[in-house]
């Protein structure tokens, strides 16, 4: 029998390769990241610009990024990628950065080698030229300097960035060649709008390899493309050259380049008209022609989505539109079209925008149900005649158009849909816009000034939408007139005013968003008892409304609030009209998340006070409220208890009471609310036992954190045993560094014999199963 015994040269060189080993791992560790000599490039290159010019008219989206940068906190460093394995800089993104001052040839930037990404565009330079020390930056593959007042020649310099492939330089003051960008080889897009640049049409350009995307819109090149020899091999996709002054036959030279999908050509100086018989572009997707001068259209464009043609002296609709199957959008504004517009424009079943404005039209071909059914959802007609059918519903939601809101929209008096929601409308609402329209949405514009009176009383609007505007002023008292008004939304704007008790005359009221604006003052007044027969959903969060509230304050609220309805077979939403489905929706804040609504269900129930300020104790009314499904009351001052009574909230599904003064113990009562499934009074001075039940077990710590003594799951703190100290600070430093000695000893003790009982295990494995041993240790 072979006695298991220890190698003591084993053991050693296991022990040898474990603290080599250990070495090794904390040296990788230890590894700077990123490396100190890229964060000292950096916060020198911050230095060079000391003042921070933030434009917020001009430039929304301005961000001063290089103010946070400092050496303490990587992360502060806004803008910057470092790379995961080298610790360089690689990306550097200094979009509208709010530099002010001069980047000289000596920058620090030019001494970050590893950049493969730089975005400097939109800051505020002195103007400067085209510094050859970007030539240095030899890796970049992605450069971005426009709007930088960059003036002079592209520097021959730039030859040196071989891996460039993107490059932007629109909105600057550059002229001369192009002749030092023919050899970026791997160039795909190029961008050279708004410049200066002049003369011939840069040709050889098109022969650059993998060139896709060439804009060199509002430049001021000349000449005719006539003298064109360029291979008819280009990849080229994009090509702009809108208002440009070029001369000659514009078309036929650019036929060769077979890829294209995009032709921008409006606007420029040939007298020669435009004719497009029998040419290719069968790829071309967008094709502005603008301010040309038209004589044959006749080609076929099977992939056509978007046709300009404004300005250009047409007098009658040109017929081969009717073959463009993907036609999306249709301009065709500033002509001369006069009579109706055709019946087969609205039979197109892809067209989605037209665009007439500024012509002689006065008639619609066609039935209003045709042009109501066809698939144009915006129709801009300014400045026309029209005298025929009128419209019932215009619906121009999701585009870009901006201006006025336009008048004519005051002689459709057969409007009842009016959705221009989603756009850049500014200007004020007109006055007389307000008739006969039922369903009126223009959230999300620029628009401006008060709210209009509304001084027609045939109470046709049921739903009124002006969210996220710039509205000031009050809300107008004659939308009492509006007796069948249904939703009122006007949130995210800057209207201050008291709360409208008013409004409780209006008998189908069901939705009051009155949310982020500058309402003020209490929401209270005995001579102003509240009772909406129908509300349902009521949000006044992220206002000044102050004051406390009687303990019988929802007494007389609306019967849908305090009665249960019974479930419908199939859920039933808000609706302005079932034949063409137009859902109100909104925004909801439930269950600690931002929720959009994108239809409102008729049993959908809420109440949102939150982030104004006010006090006192909650209302034991609210307990009467039994069909709540949403209630938010964060962030006040309310004191007092949570009410008990509140245990009759069966269909309560969101509760927040966050950031009050409540005091007492979290109702036992409120376990029974089986529906709740999110819960959050944190920040409060509630103490006692957190109610056992699964809806608050379910619960994150921090839905319970910041009060004086609550204990209980989710919360660490147990109801029983010992008491800890109540705060850290009584707890003496000596004892704490004392802990950690006996800790440390522990931890000894226990980890001497460890190491020798696994030694002695491996030996015998090592002994009797060598193979194994082998396999499981082999370094």
């Amino acid at each position: 029998m072979v006695k298991p015994h220890f190698h003591v040269s084993s053991v050693t060189s296991f022990l040898c390769y474990l603290l080599v080993s250990s070495f090794s791992v904390n040296s990788l560790v230890s590894l700077p990241f990123p490396r100190p000599d890229q964060i000292e490039l950096l916060l020198a290159f911050k230095n060079e610009f000391p003042i921070l010019k933030c434009n917020f008219g001009e430039r929304p989206d301005s961000e001063p990024k290089t103010k946070s940068w400092t050496s303490k906190d990587v992360k502060s460093f806004h803008g910057v990628i470092f790379d995961n394995e080298t610790g360089v800089v690689m990306e550097l993104n200094l979009f509208g950065a709010c530099l002010s001052g001069s980047l000289n040839a000596n920058s620090s930037l030019f001494r970050l080698h590893h950049l493969r990404y730089l975005d400097l565009s939109f800051n505020y330079f002195d103007s400067f030229s085209f510094l050859p020390e970007f030539g240095k930056l030899t890796n970049l593959e992605i450069l971005h300097l426009s709007n930088l007042g960059l003036a002079g020649e592209i520097p021959s310099s730039i030859i040196s960035l071989n891996r460039l492939w993107h490059l932007t330089l629109s909105g600057n003051e550059l002229t001369g060649s192009f002749a030092p960008l023919l050899n970026l080889s791997k160039l795909s897009s190029l961008f050279l709008s708004d410049n200066l640049f002049s003369g011939n049409f840069p040709c050889s350009i098109l022969t650059m390899p993998f060139l896709s995307t060439l804009d060199l819109r509002h430049n001021h090149l000349t000449d005719s493309l006539e003298i064109m020899n360029c291979s008819s091999s280009s990849k080229l996709e994009w090509l702009d050259l809108r208002n440009n002054r070029l001369s000659g036959r514009i078309i036929e030279p650019l036929s060769k380049l077979t890829h294209l999908k995009l032709l921008g050509l409006s606007f420029q100086n040939t007298t020669d008209p435009i004719n497009f018989v029998s040419l290719g572009f069968e790829s071309l997707e967008i094709l502005d022609l603008s301010g040309n001068s038209i004589s044959k259209l006749n080609t076929s464009f099977p992939n056509l989505k978007k046709l300009a043609l404004n300005n250009c002296s047409i007098s009658e609709f040109p017929t081969f539109i009717k073959t463009l199957q993907k036609l999306e959008v249709l301009e065709i504004s500033n002509n001369r079209l006069r009579g109706e517009v055709p019946r087969w424009l609205w039979n197109m079943s892809s067209l989605n925008l037209l665009e007439l404005s500024h012509n002689f039209l006065n008639s619609f071909e066609g039935s209003p149900k045709m042009i109501t059914n066809s698939s144009v959802k915006a129709l801009e007609s300014r400045s026309n005649g029209f005298q025929g059918p009128r419209l019932e519903f215009m619906l121009a939601s999701n585009n870009s158009f901006t201006g006025n809101i336009p008048l004519w929209l005051c002689n459709q008096s057969y409007l009842r849909v009016l959705d221009l929601s989603h756009n850049n409308f500014s200007g004020s609402i007109p006055g007389c816009l307000i008739k006969s329209v039922g369903y009126m949405d223009l959230k999300n514009n620029n628009l401006i000034g008060r709210l209009p009176e509304i001084l027609n009383k045939s109470g046709s609007l049921t739903t009124l939408d002006v969210s996220h505007n710039q509205i000031t002023g009050k809300l107008p008292r004659s939308l009492t007139n509006c007796k069948n008004l249904e939703v009122l939304k006007v949130e995210g704007n800057r209207i201050a005013d008291t709360f409208p008790f008013w409004l409780k005359d209006l008998p189908n009221l069901k939705v009051i968003v009155l949310r982020s604006n500058k309402f003020h003052g209490p929401i209270y007044f005995p001579q102003h008892p509240l009772s909406f027969p129908q509300l349902r959903m009521v949000d006044i969060s992220r206002n000044q409304f102050t004051g406390s509230l009687p303990h019988d304050y929802f007494v007389n609220w609306s019967i849908p609030l305090i009665s249960i309805s019974q479930e419908e077979r199939e859920p039933q939403y808000m609706v302005y009209n079932y034949s063409y489905a137009f859902y109100p929706s909104m925004f909801l804040r439930n269950k600690g998340i931002i929720m959009e609504l994108e239809k409102i269900l008729l049993t959908y129930t809420s109440i949102d006070f939150s982030e104004n300020k006010f006090g006192g104790q909650i209302p034991e009314s609210i307990g009467l409220l039994k069909s709540l499904i949403v209630l938010n009351l964060s962030n006040n001052d309310f004191t007092g208890h949570i009410p008990s009574s509140w245990a009759n909230l069966t269909r309560l599904e969101s509760l927040d009471l966050s950031r009050n003064q409540l005091s007492g113990k979290i109702p036992q009562e409120l376990a029974t609310l089986s529906f709740l499934e999110y819960i959050n009074v944190s920040h409060n001075k509630l103490t006692g036992q957190i109610p056992q039940a699964t809806q608050f077990g379910g619960q994150p710590k921090s839905s319970f954190e910041g009060n004086l003594n609550l204990c209980g799951l989710p919360l660490e703190k147990s109801c029983f045993g010992d008491k800890a100290p109540s705060t850290p600070e009584a707890q003496e430093p000596e004892s704490s560094e004392q802990e950690q000695v006996v800790n440390w000893k522990a931890a000894a003790m226990g980890y001497g014999p460890g190491v020798l009982f696994g030694l002695a295990i491996g030996q015998v494995f090592y002994s009797y199963k060598p193979v194994l041993f082998y396999k499981l240790f082999r370094f």
